[in-house]
This record gives C-alpha cells, structure tokens and sequence, in this order.
C-alpha cells in the first residue's frame, strides 16, 4: 500500500526529526499517566468484581484528581509539541526542506488550531469512556453478574466489543487528525476543514482503517505484556512514542495523496 511505505519511508528517512517530537510527550504521559487504561482494564477484567457502575468508570478511567493536574500539563506539551511536529511536516513536504529551527513559529501559528482539536478530541474520549463504561455495565446486568466476576462468555463478549470500540475511536481521532491537518494546511475553519476530511474519508474507509490497526498490532500486545509482566511504564512509553510517530505523518502522507498535491520532501532535485 503505497500510502503506509510513503508514511514509513518517511519516518525512518527522519527518524531523529520523529522521534525528538514523539519522545517528549511520550515519556511525560507514559511515565505518569495511564494512556492505555482501557487495554490494561481489559487486561485483568476477568478477575474484577463489578458491583456499580462506579466500579467500571473507575477502571476504565484509572484516575483520580491528581492525574487530572498532570493530564492538563501534559496536553500543554503535547498541544505544544503537536504544534511544532505538524508545522515541521508541512513545511517539508511544501518546500522540501526540513528545519527545526523554524519550530518556535510553527507553534505560534498552529497552537490555537490545535488546542481547539484537542478540546475536541478530550470531549469524544469522555464520552467514548462513558459509554463503554455504561454497555459493560449493562452486560453485567442482563448476565446477572453484579456483585460477582464476569463469566469467561462474558468476558469475550466485552472484549470483541471493546476492541470495535477502540477501532471506532482511533478511526474518529485519525478523522480530527485530517480536519487539523486540513485546518493548517489550507487555514479552514473546524467545520469545514471537518467537512473535506469527511470527503477524503468516504471513498477510502477501509484502506483507512488498515492504516489505523497497523501500530495497534504492536502497541495492544505491548500494553498487556506490560501489564502481565510489571513492566506497563516501559510499555506506555515505547508504545507512545510508536504513535506519535506514525499518526502524525500518516495524517500528512494521507492527505497529501488523497489530495492529489504535490510533495517536494521526496523530490530529489527541486530548483528554488
């Protein structure tokens, strides 16, 4: 698939340039936050006892007041960070250059751009957690389970939903992640930058979706290794920097292609 090489050749061509932005907020999230408290919740499910909803949300969630202060700080880094990456993409695939220098401007122009995308982005993960958290509940209902383990059915049944669950969600967050993309590279508003990443979308869902699974097919495995294994820090962080490497050059290689504008990043010679 040419849109994964392209994403993939470029990562490794700069992979110091990838891995210097996805470093940073990978390490400050992954090291003090639980980013993959879904996976690490479904992890050892089978031997949680659920006697109220409370007792999903808090799984699901994994967090208490505290953590709230250090996710605020860490979406200013990454909101920061994301502002600067971005900026540097899209000024290498228009000018075939790549300059870090330039990142200080790169933020000032995109960091309100994206902070709007992020409050986005924060709203659907609460809702998405809510919800999730609201038909396992159910589930344990209609099994007469509360108060008691999930049944090894029940415990399939709540984990083929949840990993469509999370499919949907990382394919609503790559959707943002075009609009934002849209948003900077052509200076649209939200709606309407939301609007043209629904027409790069349509034609190309399924071809999108693979482009998604991808990294998960490395990262869920990681996480619940990590789990099992008490290694879960090493295993946010490595898995973080995965993502935030591949997503936000997917974002670009994807629309760029799908657009149909000309890249200069992987034009050999290019006459200024």
């Amino acid at each position: 698939m040419k849109i994964l090489s392209e994403t993939l050749k470029y990562i490794f061509k700069n992979i110091v340039f990838v891995l210097v932005f996805a470093i940073i907020p990978a390490c400050y999230i992954g090291g003090m936050l639980h980013p993959f408290s879904i996976v690490s919740y479904l992890t050892n499910y089978s031997t949680h006892q659920i006697n109220n909803f409370g007792d999903i949300l808090g799984g699901l969630f994994g967090m208490g007041w505290m953590h709230v202060i250090v996710w605020i700080f860490a979406a200013i880094i990454l909101i920061i960070i994301l502002s600067a990456a971005l900026g540097n993409i899209e000024n290498h695939f228009r000018s075939g250059k790549l300059n870090v220098s330039n990142s200080l401007g790169f933020i000032n122009n995109n960091v309100l751009a994206c902070s709007i995308y992020f409050l986005v982005y924060i709203a659907i993960y609460l809702i998405f957690k809510f919800l999730l958290g609201l038909v396992i509940f159910i589930l344990h209902i209609v099994a007469g389970r509360l108060g008691q383990v999930a049944t090894p059915f029940l415990v399939v049944i709540v984990t083929l939903i949840s990993a469509v669950a999370l499919l949907l969600f990382a394919f609503a967050i790559m959707f943002l992640l075009l609009g934002l993309v849209d948003t900077l590279n052509s200076g649209y508003s939200f709606r309407t930058s939301m609007s043209n990443a629904s027409e790069l979308i349509q034609n190309n869902v399924l071809k999108l979706i693979m482009l998604i699974v991808i990294p998960f097919l490395i990262v869920i495995p990681l996480i619940v290794l990590g789990n099992l294994f008490a290694f879960a820090s090493i295993a946010n962080i490595v898995s973080l920097i995965i993502l935030f490497a591949y997503f936000p050059v997917l974002a670009y290689t994807y629309y760029y292609e799908v657009s149909g504008i000309t890249r200069y990043d992987n034009i050999k010679r290019y006459y200024y």
